[in-house]
């Protein structure tokens, strides 16, 4: 998975969904391919990140 991608969406209460084939591995090709697009409403670049979550135990497996 590369860093940094472009998402669309149409309406503005859509989920933001990454283009095919629009993955990118530096931001400045990722501006690049943005300012390459013919319109650039309901685009935007974005960028991957971890998202680090927790769970609780349960109190019978301690």
């Amino acid at each position: 998975m590369k860093p940094y991608v472009i998402q669309s969406r149409i309406r503005n209460w859509d989920p933001w969904e990454v283009c095919p084939g629009r993955e990118y591995d530096t931001l400045a090709d990722a501006r690049a391919a943005f300012e390459a697009l013919p319109i650039k409403t309901g685009y935007r670049i974005a960028e991957r990140y971890v998202q680090v979550r927790y769970k609780a135990v349960k109190e019978d497996a301690i």
